[in-house]
C-alpha cells in the first residue's frame, strides 16, 4: 500500500469517523457527551473491520491512499445516544500509472495556448499601443485642466478594451486545451464510503439507473454527473429499513432488536469514473455488507 500523491488535484485521504450527530460537528449537545466504553468501541471497530474486508484492493496501476485504518467515536452526545450511532469508513483509491499521459496533455495544452497567443500578439500589441497613446493624451489634457477633452477619450479607450477582449477570446484554443486536460484527468480517483446508521440519505434521482446487486439491498441506483472530473458516476446502495421524511429524504428506521452501536442500516456510496464504476461494484462484497445489518 502506498501514500504517494502523484496528482496535484488528488483528494485528501481522510479516514474520518463522525460522532453523532454525523451531519454537523457544530450541532448543540445540551446533555453533554459521554465517553464510549471499550466494549462499545470494540463492537464498532469489529463492524467497520468487517465492512472494510468487503472492499476490493487497488486495481493494477492504482494505490490506496492513507493508512486505510478504521476509527470509531470516542464519545457520544447524550442527546442522541438512544438513536442508532452513526460512524463510517471510507477507502480512497488513486491512479498512479497515468502521470505520463497527464504530462503529455499538459504540454499539448500549453503548446496550443502558446501558438494561439503568438498568432494574436501583433494585433494585441497594436491595440495596446493605441490604448497607451490615448492614456498619454488623456493625462496631458487633465494636466492642462481640459476636462471635457479628457473625458471625450473615454469612449475610444473603452472600445479599445473591448477589441482586446475580443481578440483574446477568438478561436477555440482554450476549449481544446481544457478538453485535452479533462480527458487526461479522467479516471484517476475513486472512493467507497460505508456509512453505518446514517440518519438520512437522499432518495435516488429521477434519472438514476436502478442496479441489480446481491446482498438484499433495499435500494441500489447510480447517477452520472459532470464536473472537474468529467464522466463521473456515483452509486448509492442502502441496506436496512428506510422511509421517506417530510424533508424529502430517506430516514433510517431503527431496529429495537439491536444495540444503538450495532448496525441498524448501511448506506454505501461508490464514486468512480463512469467506465469504471461497474467493475468496482462487481468487486465489492455486497452480500457481506448486507449480512452486517442487525449485528
Amino acid at each position: 500500500m502506498s501514500t504517494r500523491r502523484p496528482f496535484a488535484a488528488a483528494a485528501t485521504a481522510i479516514m474520518f469517523i463522525a460522532a453523532i450527530p454525523a451531519a454537523s460537528g457544530d450541532a448543540p449537545c445540551d446533555k453533554g457527551f459521554h465517553d464510549t466504553t471499550e466494549s462499545e468501541r470494540n463492537t464498532m471497530t469489529r463492524i467497520l473491520e468487517a465492512a472494510r474486508r468487503t472492499l476490493p484492493p487497488a486495481p493494477a496501476g492504482w494505490v490506496i491512499l492513507g493508512d486505510d485504518q478504521v476509527s470509531v467515536p470516542g464519545s457520544i452526545c447524550m442527546d442522541y445516544e438512544r438513536k442508532p450511532w452513526s460512524y463510517h469508513y471510507t477507502r480512497y483509491y488513486q491512479r498512479v500509472d497515468k502521470q505520463e499521459e497527464i504530462d503529455e496533455a499538459t504540454r499539448a495544452a500549453a503548446a496550443l495556448m502558446t501558438a494561439d497567443m503568438a498568432a494574436k500578439q501583433p494585433r494585441l500589441d497594436a491595440l495596446t499601443a493605441r490604448s497607451t497613446e490615448l492614456t498619454r493624451q488623456q493625462v496631458a489634457f487633465l494636466e492642462k485642466g481640459e476636462m471635457a477633452r479628457a473625458i471625450a477619450l473615454n469612449e475610444q479607450m473603452a472600445a479599445l478594451q473591448d477589441q482586446i477582449r475580443k481578440v483574446m477570446d477568438e478561436g477555440d484554443a482554450q476549449q481544446r486545451g481544457e478538453a485535452l486536460m479533462q480527458q487526461a484527468m479522467r479516471d484517476i480517483e475513486m472512493n467507497v464510503s460505508i456509512r453505518v446508521n446514517a440518519w438520512n440519505e437522499s432518495p435516488a434521482a429521477a434519472d438514476a439507473t436502478t442496479l441489480d446487486l446481491p446482498g438484499g439491498a433495499v435500494s441500489a441506483a447510480r447517477s452520472n454527473y459532470e464536473g472537474n472530473r468529467a464522466y463521473g458516476s456515483e452509486a448509492t446502495v442502502l441496506f436496512g429499513r428506510w422511509r421517506p421524511t417530510p424533508g424529502g429524504f430517506l430516514g433510517l428506521v431503527a431496529s429495537g432488536q439491536v444495540p444503538a452501536n450495532a448496525v441498524h442500516g448501511l448506506s454505501v456510496h461508490v464514486v468512480a469514473d463512469r467506465d469504471r464504476l461497474e467493475s468496482m461494484l462487481a468487486a465489492i462484497d455486497f452480500a457481506g455488507l448486507g449480512g452486517l445489518v442487525g449485528h
